[in-house]
């Protein structure tokens, strides 16, 4: 009993002393990097972004995917950010502390449903195989190194994994990560339009007098905006998919209140596309709420009907707006950035046959489809056609692509990118399944009596959000 009774004061000192011990050391730490700045400033401050996106790992997977999503969209601002303290270079190791967390967070995964993750569902083995041939095109001597495979596998093998991470969340989540996207798009875009209004701060700048891998930035005499993205592209894609996100959740809701917020979002990031003048942004935005708009439909003359009253708007605005000339573009001075943007945007969108960028990209794509591919049908390697090998493998002579699939048939040959194309295509299908099946009463769709949305496919029982969730591998510019 005195023993016991002598103990118990300890335990909360202990586990104090516990806690203040690291607290001090990077407390510590900090003030030294402080005072010495440069290179180590910047290698605490990456340290320190890595732990919190890690350290929530010990809560859930969850909180780390979470984490990871919330630093993605920031992570080109950050990284201009450093050069307030450190000189240009043309490696930035803040471009894998994402696919360093991912990496542990696979592990983790792993260690806990074991094999388990690569069969739990029917698009899982082919995304599986196709994983394996990523692996396998690492080693590919056709690249220039192997260190161009290494670099490719951060653009394609890493995002890759997020499929396997969509299998281990519940659906409530997935529409919490979609919210996010909504609102983390119109964040950033606020930064893209200070950028437009009032230029670019100086290390922003910095950057991009330094920079020679991004030429596209220049529209006429004026600079695209980049919000807090890499790249004009990046930002012009992320809004694209919460502005389709936010009008699918205008449709969905049930309070005319949240129908009124979700609809100024999706306004608001819609407008946000446009400032960012990437016709790609808005053909995939117009696209995506033309499918939301048909798959409300309860039978396929509803779907009929819906397609022409979609359609008659975009005829007459073809028919009857006329768009800016190519010299009213480069008319504009300096100062008149918005202007410059808006009219490119409108040029591209309502001309897109006779923009010059879209015929360079069609000679180009003639040129790889017709005589690169064919030459090396199995794959030149897994940077080979991204920016990889445009950075590490000097002796490249592959004109610029902006086409995954293409870079896909390039790195992995031409059953890679068939074996993608695949499953794209099933992914697909299964979704519009799911969204017919959703539509039916319910106890149509329950089917068997249980409580949660089953879908039957070769006699497998899974979940709805487990065939949905599935990303795409992008490069990042």
């Amino acid at each position: 009993m005195s023993a016991t009774t002598y103990q118990q004061p300890l335990r909360p000192r202990k586990l104090t002393l516990l806690w203040l011990a690291p607290i001090q050391a990077a407390s510590l730490f900090t003030v030294w990097a402080i005072s010495a700045g440069g290179q180590t400033l910047r290698a605490w401050i990456l340290t320190a972004l890595l732990w919190l996106m890690t350290l929530p790992l010990l809560i859930s997977l969850e909180a780390t995917l979470l984490a990871m999503m919330l630093f993605e969209p920031f992570r080109g601002l950050l990284r201009r950010a450093q050069y307030l303290i450190v000189n240009y270079s043309g490696e930035d190791p803040i471009h894998v502390l994402t696919p360093i967390v991912t990496i542990i967070a696979i592990a983790a995964l792993m260690r806990k449903e074991r094999l388990n993750i690569f069969r739990a569902t029917p698009l899982a083995g082919s995304v599986s195989l196709l994983g394996l041939l990523f692996f396998l095109e690492i080693f590919n001597p056709l690249q220039g190194g192997l260190f161009v495979g290494i670099s490719g596998a951060l653009f394609m093998l890493v995002p890759l994994t997020w499929f396997y991470f969509g299998q281990a969340v519940n659906e409530r989540f997935i529409r919490l990560v979609l919210s996010v996207v909504v609102f983390v798009g119109i964040l950033a875009s606020l930064h893209g339009v200070y950028q437009m209004l009032f230029g670019y701060p100086a290390f922003e700048q910095y950057w991009i007098d330094n920079t020679d891998l991004y030429a596209s930035i220049a529209v006429g005499h004026v600079r695209r905006a980049l919000a807090t993205f890499s790249s004009a592209e990046e930002w012009g894609r992320y809004l694209e998919i919460g502005a389709i996100v936010a009008f699918g959740f205008v449709a969905g809701a049930k309070h005319l209140a949240a129908r009124l917020g979700w609809l100024i979002c999706g306004l608001a990031s819609t407008g946000a596309i446009l400032l960012s003048g990437q016709r790609t942004a808005v053909f995939g935005l117009i696209l995506g709420v033309g499918i939301l708009v048909l798959l409300g439909a309860h039978s396929w003359s509803g779907a009929v009907a819906r397609l022409a009253i979609i359609l008659l708007p975009v005829v007459l605005v073809v028919a009857f707006v006329k768009p800016p000339a190519d010299d009213e573009v480069w008319s504009k001075d300096e100062k008149e950035t918005v202007g410059t943007l808006l009219s490119h945007t409108q040029r591209g969108t309502l001309k897109p046959a006779e923009e010059e960028s879209l015929q360079v990209r069609l000679e180009n794509w003639t040129y790889l489809v017709t005589q690169v591919i064919p030459s090396r049908p199995l794959g030149t390697g897994l940077g080979a056609g991204s920016l990889s090998e445009a950075r590490f493998a000097h002796e490249s002579d592959l004109p610029p692509i902006d086409n995954f699939i293409l870079v896909l048939a390039i790195a992995c040959g031409i059953p890679g990118a068939l074996l993608f194309i695949w499953i794209l295509s099933r992914a697909t299908w299964l979704s519009l399944s799911m969204a017919r099946r959703a539509r039916k009463k319910p106890h149509e769709a329950r089917g068997s009596g249980d409580s949660t949305c089953n879908c039957q496919k070769q006699n497998e029982s899974i979940n709805c959000w487990q065939i949905t969730f599935v990303r795409e591998p992008r490069l990042a510019q």
